[in-house]
């Protein structure tokens, strides 16, 4: 299989920094307090913001599946892997987990015996299951994704393994193609509303399509196709989605969207991995786009931001509401456009705090514990 695309990538700090900025704004304004007419629109169109998941998720694909690719036949391969990703994601995701599991019973935000009984869902990186399971906990309730991350960090390397070249690409359209079915199984099965949303089994079109990008752009002639494709699929995808959400008013839970707005978003997605990569290095404008310092900063910072934004939001919420004070402050347009701003400012604060000081400390381990060798 030819080369891929090796080293860091600009553009997609980029893309990730729109996948946070879209989660921030749909969390963070979710509680907008002002119901004029462009007040609504302008919620209903900021609330779009959950799509950010599923461009997290053709991100994942498409960075697993080519460092897979890259290192195959390294000795070590697969516990290289897991090293690795363990490095990345554990010790901030724990961090938070002990920090809440010492303060939240005093801050309000859960009580003692149910985090007691339902908290190993979150130490087992099995959050998203505890949807179904009916055990969720509000202010973990943001750490479903990166359960599915989780798991597939764990299973895909065995498809990686088994599938090589055309079959791995084959593999990857079967899966984009089996999303709807799989999620139109969770709907009908009785389990509650937006478990098809958050189960594992109900996300593999957009981690396949990711997958499928990495691949593509590792094949022969891959990069033609990426630049002649990567535009159609995002216009089809988008055109897609706003075809399918228009009439439902983008509600993520009507049936038609849980089942299949995520193929048309995975498109979407899909087309702007395989743009970031194919005009990387060159002027073309969404290459300028996605290189735009604000951008490119918050997707620096975008998995610290992702863990600490929706507790510090829950938490300050909570406290306000509590307070007669607090709670006219957030009835009114200044204030709670002054708490949003405040919220983010924190949530800013720590996920620059936990890079810095956690996250690049066990960064800098990999090389040692696990170095990363393409194989020959």
């Amino acid at each position: 299989m030819p080369a891929g695309p090796r080293g860091p990538l600009p553009s997609l700090d980029g893309l990730r920094g729109l996948a946070i900025g879209g989660v921030l704004a749909c969390h963070l304004l979710n509680a907008w307090p002002g119901d004029g007419p462009w007040e609504r629109r302008a919620v209903a169109a900021l609330g779009l913001g959950w799509t950010g998941v599923d461009l997290f998720f053709v991100l994942s694909g498409f960075l697993i599946t080519g460092g897979l690719v890259d290192t195959l036949g390294q000795r070590g391969w697969w516990r290289g892997f897991l090293v690795r990703r363990a490095l990345r994601i554990f010790p901030l995701y724990y961090l938070a987990l002990a920090v809440f599991a010492a303060a939240g019973p005093a801050l309000g935000l859960v009580d003692p015996w149910t985090f007691g009984r339902w908290g190993w869902w979150y130490w087992s990186y099995l959050g998203n299951w505890a949807y179904a399971a009916r055990q969720v906990i509000p202010a973990l309730s943001h750490f479903w994704s990166l359960a599915v991350e989780e798991q597939f960090y764990l299973a895909w390397p065995l498809v990686v393994l088994l599938a090589r070249g055309r079959a791995l690409a084959a593999a990857s359209v079967a899966l984009v193609c089996a999303g709807p079915a799989l999620r139109w199984l969770i709907v009908d099965s009785g389990l509650p509303v937006g478990s098809a949303y958050r189960l594992t089994p109900g996300r593999v079109d957009a981690l396949a399509m990711g997958a499928l990008v990495a691949v593509v752009a590792r094949a022969a002639g891959g990069a033609g196709l990426l630049r002649r494709a990567w535009l159609p699929a995002a216009a089809v995808g988008a055109a897609g989605f706003a075809a399918l959400g228009l009439p439902h008013g983008f509600d993520m839970h009507a049936r038609p969207l849980e089942i299949w707005s995520h193929l048309w978003l995975a498109l979407a997605f899909g087309g702007l991995v395989a743009g970031a990569v194919a005009t990387e290095g060159t002027t073309h404008p969404l290459r300028r786009a996605l290189s735009a310092a604000p951008l490119r900063a918050l997707g620096r910072y975008s998995y610290g931001l992702y863990v600490v934004h929706y507790l510090v939001h829950v938490g300050a919420l909570g406290a306000l509401r509590a307070r007669p004070w607090g709670a006219a402050l957030l009835a009114s347009r200044a204030g709670y456009a002054a708490y949003a701003a405040s919220a983010l400012a924190a949530s800013l604060l720590l996920a620059w705090a936990s890079f810095h000081l956690v996250e690049q400390r066990f960064l800098a381990l990999k090389d040692r514990l696990a170095p990363r060798r393409a194989a020959a």
